[in-house]
C-alpha cells in the first residue's frame, strides 16, 4: 500500500514538472525588460518594451466601448475594423469590460515619453493571443493630450472556446 502512493507521488511529480516544461510561457512568466513597474511590464510579450520621448507629435488610437475608459494609458498603432479582432490583438480579457466597439484617434504632444511594445497573451492565451502593437503613457490626464471623439467599429460576436 504504501509502495503504490509513493508510486503515485513520483507519477504526479513527473507531470507536474514536464507539464511545467511544455506548457508556453506567457509574459507574465518572464524576467523584466521593460522601464515601468512589473505591473504593467507584464503586459508585453516577455515583458519586453522600449522607451522613446517624442520628438514632435504622434497620434495613436485608442479601443474601448465605456465612456469611463475612453482615456486610457494604454494606446496602438494598430487599425482595426472589426472589434473581435481588437480584442484578440490587444488580449483584452472580457472579464474587464472592454468590448472595443468605439476607437478614437490620440495625439500626444512632443515631449512625451512612450513605452513601446508587443502585447502579451492573456489567460486563456488561445482567445486573447495578442500580437498587437501596443504603446504605454503614464500620464493619460496630460491637459495636451487630444482625445478625438470616439467613432463606432464593427462589431462581432466574441466567443471564447
Amino acid at each position: 500500500m504504501k509502495l503504490g502512493k509513493i508510486l503515485l507521488a513520483i507519477s504526479l511529480s513527473i507531470v507536474t514538472v514536464f507539464c511545467s516544461l511544455t506548457q508556453p510561457v506567457l509574459a507574465q512568466e518572464t524576467a523584466i525588460n521593460c522601464n515601468l513597474p512589473e505591473s504593467i511590464a507584464i503586459n508585453f510579450l516577455d515583458a519586453k518594451c522600449s522607451e522613446r520621448v517624442l520628438a514632435e507629435p504622434e497620434t495613436f488610437y485608442r479601443y474601448y466601448s465605456q465612456d469611463q475608459s475612453k482615456k486610457g494609458r494604454y494606446l496602438t498603432t494598430d487599425q482595426y475594423s472589426l472589434n473581435t479582432n481588437v480584442i484578440k490583438k490587444l488580449a483584452l480579457n472580457q472579464e474587464w469590460g472592454n468590448q472595443a466597439t468605439t476607437v478614437m484617434t490620440v495625439t500626444l504632444p512632443e515631449g512625451t515619453t512612450v513605452y513601446e511594445g508587443i502585447v502579451g497573451p492573456q489567460t486563456p492565451s488561445e482567445c486573447y493571443p495578442g500580437g498587437g502593437q501596443q504603446t504605454f503613457i503614464t500620464d493619460s490626464k496630460n491637459p495636451e493630450i487630444k482625445w478625438s471623439e470616439g467613432k463606432p467599429i464593427s462589431v462581432g460576436c466574441f466567443v471564447c472556446p
